[in-house]
């Protein structure tokens, strides 16, 4: 943490771009006591903030490509060991793709912090703006938490800006308290944001998204059974009152140049700001690094008739033939879509608090069948909760394949260790070697 904490420190007291955080002049570097003054300060550190979630380790590139290659999806074709290491297990310590999920994260959340800790202050700020910027900070800040509980398990929890070096060796707070902490943020964070739509901004009903995804996981890792009520409550209320809707053609989602009412919340790219996952995917023939590859299991576990979402995430070169991720489709430009909750999730949800809780099988059927009905297919035969359970499963899998779902969701449910064949330890990333060696009160995960 102390490489962190310096990191983020100088960040702050110097020049501190925080990912353009803090881009409020016609230059990347202002000084900190400058930035966050006035409503326009809030603003632009508000949108750096969003622009911090574009780190290589979150959502530029990293948060979608792990949480399939940790799992069975994409396999390593290319020349970055990292992302062999992450596939096969155990991973290092040293490995550079973790270390850049867990700073990107902990930048993220200083870059928040230092907002939330200065709206207080600010005149000029209606109460109505205030709890704006306030519930979007939340948001930001509930999402990486999350993110980092889900891969490292217990982390220090993070609520107040790195201002000095002091006291830099610190513990990590229990899998209850970071849970208990981004249920907090969230639902503050509900209570105070609006219901505007603004894509790439959190609103009321993102908040909502997000705590029915954090309630089913905390449910299903802590076996805390009113979460799973909770998450039902949640996701219900983003379904039925928030006003999106699938998308008719699930191709759709994907053409950058088409804008969805299925998102809920997306990291936004454009030609300044650009992911370079279509990149990555696509075979070097087209462009491409070819890094990763659909594995020949996600292949060949499309039903038959699945057409459509198999067509959708998956291409063919033409010359070698070779399979490539086909929902990052903009190698060029990087604009492409990045979801990060949409609206086929919360049915799914929803169906999966209900099957693990043992909850009507009508229900859940009706659930997936929504999901199946946009993709093409027929009603779910599935008719016991064993069966529905495994349904479930696989539905997860095809909707959000190459949208870094796969991963948490086998963990979460505690799959992970029979259909990958892995030993529960390594369910967790290790905890960086370089936060290990710098904090003196960080303990690694066990078999690191």
């Amino acid at each position: 943490m102390k490489k962190i904490l310096f990191y983020l420190f100088a960040l702050a007291l110097t020049i501190m771009s925080c990912n353009k955080v803090l881009d409020v002049k016609p230059t990347d570097s202002v000084a900190a006591e400058d930035a966050i003054k006035n409503k326009a300060g809030v603003e632009h550190a508000l949108i750096g903030s969003y622009n911090a979630l574009q780190a290589t380790g979150l959502y530029y590139l990293n948060a979608m490509i792990v949480g399939d290659i940790a799992a069975d999806n994409l396999t390593h074709t290319g020349t970055m060991m990292e992302y062999s290491h992450i596939e096969i297990k155990p991973i290092p310590a040293e490995n550079s793709i973790v270390e850049g999920m867990w700073s990107g994260a902990y930048n993220g959340i200083n870059c928040v912090n230092n907002i939330l800790v200065k709206i207080p202050g600010i005149e000029g700020i209606t109460p109505a703006e205030s709890d704006q910027y306030e519930g979007e900070a939340l948001f930001i800040r509930a999402l990486l938490h999350y993110y980092l509980v889900t891969y490292f398990g217990g982390v220090p929890v993070q609520t107040q800006p790195t201002l000095d070096l002091s006291h830099v060796d610190i513990a990590r707070n229990t899998v209850p308290e970071v849970y208990a902490q981004i249920i907090s943020d969230l639902t503050t964070a509900k209570a105070k944001l609006s219901k505007t739509k603004v894509r790439g901004r959190a609103n009321k009903y993102a908040a909502s998204a997000l705590l029915a995804k954090v309630y089913l996981s905390k449910f299903q890792q802590l076996s805390d059974q009113p979460s799973a009520g909770l998450s039902i409550t949640e996701a219900s209320y983003v379904i039925d009152s928030a006003g999106y809707a699938l998308a008719t053609d699930y191709s759709s989602l994907f053409n950058p140049k088409n804008n969805t009412n299925e998102s809920i919340f997306e990291v936004v790219f454009d030609l300044q700001n650009y992911t370079r996952l279509a990149q990555y995917f696509f075979s070097r023939n087209l462009s491409g690094r070819y890094e990763i590859a659909p594995t020949t299991g996600l292949i060949k576990s499309f039903e038959k008739n699945d057409t459509l979402r198999l067509d959708a995430a998956i291409a063919y070169d033409t010359i070698n033939k070779q399979p490539y991720g086909f929902k990052y489709i903009d190698v060029a430009g990087g604009t492409d879509h990045v979801y990060v909750l949409r609206l086929a999730e919360m049915y799914l949800i929803r169906a999966e608090a209900l099957v693990y809780s043992n909850g009507s099988l009508a229900s859940i059927q009706a659930d997936i069948n929504t999901i199946r009905k946009r993709a093409g297919l027929l009603n779910t035969t599935a008719a016991t909760i064993p069966d529905l359970k495994l349904a479930l499963e696989n539905e997860c899998r095809h909707e959000f394949a190459f949208e870094g779902h796969r991963w948490p969701d086998l963990v979460r449910t505690k799959r992970a260790t029979t259909l990958l064949g892995i030993d529960e330890k390594y369910t967790l990333f290790p905890i960086p070697l370089s936060e290990k060696q710098t904090n003196n009160s960080m303990v690694q995960n066990p078999g690191y």
